[in-house]
């Protein structure tokens, strides 16, 4: 039944396979695909991977003169240099928004809430308010008092007439909230676009939104149409992850041009410290006039001082320098609004392509794991390395594939999820084979311990490609034993006695045969046949099944004087035939039921040498094939050269008397040496000095069949010779 098992097995294994690669593939997609589970860990190692792919990136710009957005900073040199002390006047950023648009700046953007009056001169506010609506130009920035789940996106709570928190909203109404969510980690790498008001009325625009709509000539107000993975923003698609869009940053804090507020305010109308400290007439401002660095750009002014708690975590650093990644507000509004501008966004797989990828990564994985170890190799720790070199190579194809398409593509593609898939995928295919080599293991173990020894089952535990299943040619040993006269002793027994005699023999027998190596073929009523040399290869099978039907013939001596001692008279004798040869050894039988069994002429031979003994008066007989490769090891007397029935070519027989390392009596010595002469005579027709060598073992040992037939032969031919062409062969009629 093994190779019915074992085809079932290997049957279902695929099936087993597909499915748990699938299953492994589901699992790592649950707990990274924040659709189905918010996993923390798996979260943050993504947001890493992120960083990790902006640092092989570098920077998109090197030299921020050929970016479109310019920043204008609220410096300690501003705070060093101006007469005012921070919070500076309204009067600054009314100075700043005429002088940059004097210089042809396309869109002011100011990252500063201004939300109660000035407390140095209310009428500062009025000019700033004036300044604002006669440039046209301007974004102001403005804060949310509170946000609510709408379904996918978030609602900005707006009360009546709110002014989002900044005083000068009503100057034209240009204005963007400037609040940037952090992930987890505290790092901020996405942007919002904009957000529904309480209700649904209306969205407010984002910081970067707003600016974008001034650049483009909308309305600063301009809300896009939102789709389910994009933002529509007139002819421009903004990439969308809920409410917001990654920021494609360009480069470290300082990769965008940064002027400082007091030179761009420090016209003839402006006293700066050190004109007042020197008496000298600086007038900053002029020298932009001659470069005009701000001409048709996008001027942000906003705090760049640490104090102003306004600097933040970004996935980007200056080279060398991975704890220096903080950046300014002003600055990260920079690089979105640049981005919008240039239309160079970070460009997210879906969520359904992501689980797909980690699903089909690993599957993959899996089964090209499951089948390389599926492969048998002597040297198996050599797979087992392969395995590991190929997990290891799609690792880092994940991580090349995630760098290229970021760099050439700036698509994030899924790393940590595929990373998680292929390693549990590498291990769940260790687990799979070890289960599956338990299991068939289990299965070689639970059949085969019933036919070979222990040393045996182990080994071919320990390599189960020694274990061929569905049939091989291969020169193997068998044997056939069989109790003489078995019908006679059955029907002097009661039942339950019999199955006792029986088993009591069997199971002694049997332990003779498995502890020398042989396999058990079978049983068939009181008759038992075993084979050496298969499953496992023995190059000694000759010797050990010889070994084992002396010792078969020695137990049962032991047995009978067992039984002659508690009274029984039980007198029990074996016949065995032992032969040596080419036979198809394998799983044999119908669909639902296999043997591992051997088959083929020497199979045969073997039986019809076990029914020969009682022919010729022996216990155990052996072919010339067997004994060519034990004649060193075993004392023999030549029977007979027989020619089976369907053959036509003769086999020597040889009686097994005992091994050459044992004991033999002095009458088997005796007998074996007047039964050699006689046959050495009978062969050269001398069959007259024949019978006198034949004619003294007769008559000192009466019991020797084979003495007495060839005694009868001499006889026979001295009276009738053989012709000439005599070969003195014996056909054996009888199966």
């Amino acid at each position: 039944m093994i190779e019915k098992k074992l085809k079932i097995t290997g049957s279902k294994d695929w099936i087993q396979r597909l499915i748990i690669g699938l299953c492994i593939g589901i699992l790592v997609t649950t707990f990274v695909q924040d659709t189905f589970y918010h996993f923390g860990l798996f979260h943050k190692l993504h947001l890493a991977s992120i960083d990790y792919r902006f640092d092989q990136r570098g920077p998109l710009a090197r030299d921020g003169t050929d970016l479109d957005v310019v920043i204008v900073g609220i410096s300690r040199e501003s705070f060093e240099l101006a007469p005012d002390p921070y919070p500076f006047p309204r009067d600054y950023y009314a100075r700043a928004i005429r002088n940059l648009d004097r210089l042809g700046a396309k869109v002011i953007g100011i990252d500063l809430i201004f939300d109660t009056p000035s407390y140095h001169d209310p009428q500062q506010d009025a000019l700033l308010f004036d300044e604002i609506k006669d440039a046209g130009n301007v974004v102001l920035a403005g804060v949310i008092r509170g946000i609510e789940r709408r379904g996918e996106v978030e609602a900005v709570i707006v009360q009546e007439g709110d002014m989002f928190g900044n005083i000068f909203f009503e100057a034209d109404s240009s204005l963007g909230f400037v609040q940037m969510r952090k992930d987890p980690d505290g790092v901020i790498r996405r942007y919002p676009v904009s957000m529904f008001t309480h209700g649904g009325a209306r969205m407010m625009p984002s910081f970067g939104t707003a600016v974008l709509n001034r650049y483009d000539g909308r309305d600063a107000l301009t809300q896009p149409q939102i789709r389910e993975h994009a933002f529509i923003l007139g002819k421009r698609i903004i990439p969308r992850t809920a409410e917001t869009t990654h920021i494609n940053y360009y480069g470290p804090s300082g990769t965008f041009t940064k002027f400082d507020l007091i030179d761009v305010i420090d016209d003839e109308t402006f006293t700066t410290l050190d004109e007042l400290r020197y008496g000298v007439d600086l007038d900053i401002f002029y020298d932009f006039v001659e470069t005009n660095p701000f001409k048709d750009k996008v001027v942000l002014i906003g705090p760049v001082f640490p104090e102003s708690q306004d600097l933040h975590s970004t996935p980007v650093h200056p080279e060398g320098t991975p704890d220096f990644n903080e950046m300014y507000g002003v600055e990260i509004h920079a690089n979105m609004i640049q981005a919008m501008i240039d239309d160079n966004y970070l460009k997210p797989t879906s969520e359904t392509s992501g689980a797909l990828i980690v699903i089909a990564t690993a599957f993959i994985l899996f089964m090209l794991i499951s089948v390389i170890k599926a492969v048998k190799f002597r040297h198996q720790y050599i797979l087992e390395f392969a395995a590991i070199l190929i997990t290891a190579g799609a690792i880092y194809l994940v991580f090349y594939l995630g760098n290229w398409y970021f760099i050439n593509q700036q698509v994030i593609t899924p790393v940590i999820g595929p990373v998680a898939a292929l390693i549990l995928g590498y291990f769940g295919s260790a687990i799979h084979q070890y289960l599956t080599e338990r299991r068939q293991k289990e299965i070689v173990k639970s059949i085969f311990s019933h036919y070979v020894s222990p040393a045996i089952v182990n080994e071919l535990l320990s390599d189960t490609d020694k274990l061929r299943l569905g049939g091989e040619k291969k020169e193997l040993t068998v044997l056939f034993s069989d109790i003489a006269g078995f019908t006679s002793i059955s029907e002097g027994l009661p039942p339950e006695k019999l199955v006792e005699l029986l088993n009591e023999y069997l199971d002694a027998m049997t332990d003779i045969i498995i502890k020398n190596k042989g396999t058990l073929d079978k049983y068939e009523g009181d008759a038992i046949m075993a084979f050496w040399g298969a499953p496992i290869s023995l190059p000694d099978h000759p010797y050990l099944a010889c070994f084992s039907a002396i010792q078969m013939q020695k137990t049962l001596n032991k047995l009978r004087e067992d039984h002659t001692a508690r009274k029984k008279h039980l007198k029990m004798h074996v016949r065995i035939g032992i032969n040596t040869g080419d036979m198809i050894v394998g799983n044999m039988g119908g669909k639902e039921r296999f043997d591992y069994t051997v088959i083929g002429d020497s199979v045969n031979l073997a039986a019809r040498l076990e029914a020969a003994n009682k022919y010729y008066g022996t216990n155990i007989i052996i072919s010339q094939n067997t004994y060519q490769y034990v004649q060193e090891s075993v004392v023999v007397r030549e029977l007979d050269t027989i020619v089976v029935k369907g053959k036509t070519e003769g086999t020597t027989i040889y009686e097994l008397i005992g091994m050459r390392d044992d004991s033999i009596s002095d009458d088997d010595h005796k007998i074996t040496e007047l039964y050699n002469e006689g046959i050495r005579l009978y062969r050269n027709r001398q069959w007259k000095e024949a019978i006198e060598y034949f004619n003294e073992l007769t008559q000192k040992y009466p019991h020797d069949i084979p003495g007495k037939i060839y005694l009868e032969r001499s006889q026979a031919f001295l009276e009738n010779p053989p012709p000439a062409d005599w070969d003195g062969y014996t056909v054996m009629e009888s199966k």
